[in-house]
């Protein structure tokens, strides 16, 4: 656009000077020649013929001048961005480059099956939005601050550029297929179903009866035989001392 504009103010300069130099050397003949002109534009608006390829032609001068006026005022997209240097110097880095970078560093992630970085460069910093496209297992906001801190740890860290606001990141997510998706339940729940279920109804009662039936173990035979033989000597014992006092007597 800046050549275009260029071409058109040179040639514009140009005309001018011609037509000025022209009207400075013969003024009669200029100004006789511009009525000449006026009269046999004013008679052939009364020919229909004329008076349409007139507006013909006015109309495609407007359409021109209407794109041409578009062009000049509409934001211009710039291709490169600013990098500050300390010294005072400056260096610009191309914005496709930029993307490239991202995108090779965004792959490497888990998770990541496709990604496409935009950046839009405002001059002296960037915007910066990232297209991700998803597997289904993946953590999408984990994922996510992963990938803002890894633009800007190569941005602002190693590349030295800024990032305009924050970055935006768009995330396609990739679902499961039907029937393959894992359960949500907390673990252990499930093994806590699967014991209710197993157990039948009835089975405490059965257990109550069959605890209250079984007859308790005795007790060990060795000591209670044991015990009786101490018994029956101490009888014994006594028994003889009876009888040997009697006898003294």
């Amino acid at each position: 656009m800046n050549t275009f504009n260029r071409i058109i103010m040179v040639l514009a300069i140009i005309l001018a000077l011609v037509t000025v130099a022209s009207i400075m050397a013969r003024p009669l003949e200029a100004v006789e020649l511009a009525r000449l002109g006026l009269q046999y534009f004013e008679e052939g608006l009364f020919d229909e013929q004329f008076f349409y390829i007139f507006l013909g032609v006015a109309a495609g001068i407007e359409l021109i001048l209407l794109i041409l006026l578009w062009l000049e005022l509409r934001k211009r997209t710039r291709d490169s961005v600013q990098v500050d240097i300390e010294g005072g110097g400056r260096a610009k880095l191309s914005t496709s480059s930029i993307a490239q970078s991202l995108e090779y560093r965004i792959d490497e992630l888990p998770g990541v099956r496709e990604v496409k970085p935009k950046i839009k460069s405002r001059g002296k910093d960037l915007d910066v939005v990232i297209d991700l496209d998803t597997t289904p297992p993946v953590n999408v906001p984990v994922l996510s601050a992963k990938v803002v801190d890894l633009c800007r740890d190569i941005l602002e860290g190693q590349l030295g550029v800024k990032i305009h606001n924050k970055v935006q990141v768009n995330v396609k997510h990739e679902p499961y297929p039907r029937g393959t998706m894992p359960s949500t339940e907390p673990f252990g729940k499930e093994e806590e179903e699967g014991k209710t279920v197993l157990e039948t109804p009835g089975s405490e009662e059965r257990e109550e009866k069959e605890a209250e039936t079984a007859e308790p173990e005795p007790a060990s035979t060795g000591q209670e035989e044991g015990g009786e033989e101490e018994t029956s000597n101490e009888e014994t014992a006594s028994d003889k001392g009876a009888s040997e006092i009697s006898t003294d007597w």
